[in-house]
């Protein structure tokens, strides 16, 4: 028999209402939390706690340095979505981003470019066609 699939460690980005629903479809079907960053760290922590995540950091750039992370969700205010998209990318992570990804075309354009060069996934993300749970 072959080797199990490998896991792929989520990294959370932002504690919103929706970051919840998302970790609890997460945490059902089994993914591994990697860790959580947000702005303010108590708040990562708090989050991080309540879905068994393995770091908790109150910026985005340590939550996607932290060991283990495969995959970015992206669930913050959606004027920071490009921002913080690029930053994961940039960091060779695959995303995840709630809508809207970007405000305009040229974001978007530039996103899915970044993305291609690296060989890297690039989603927005829609519960009917994405939702762990599902």
């Amino acid at each position: 028999m072959g080797e199990a699939p490998k896991k792929c460690g989520w990294c959370i980005l932002g504690v919103s209402r929706i970051s919840n629903d998302f970790c609890i479809a997460l945490v059902t079907n089994g993914s591994t939390i990697a860790s959580v960053g947000a702005r303010d760290a108590g708040r990562a922590k708090d989050f991080a706690d309540r879905f068994g995540a393995r770091s908790s950091h109150g910026s985005y750039e340590a939550a996607l340095a932290a060991p283990g992370v495969d995959v970015v969700y992206v669930a913050t205010v959606h004027t920071s979505h490009a921002s913080l998209v690029k930053l994961a990318l940039e960091a060779g992570k695959h995303v995840v981003c709630e809508k809207p990804m970007t405000v305009n075309e040229p974001e978007m354009r530039e996103l899915v470019d970044l993305a291609r060069s690296k060989g890297l996934f690039l989603m927005e993300a829609m519960w009917t066609r994405f939702f762990p749970a599902i």
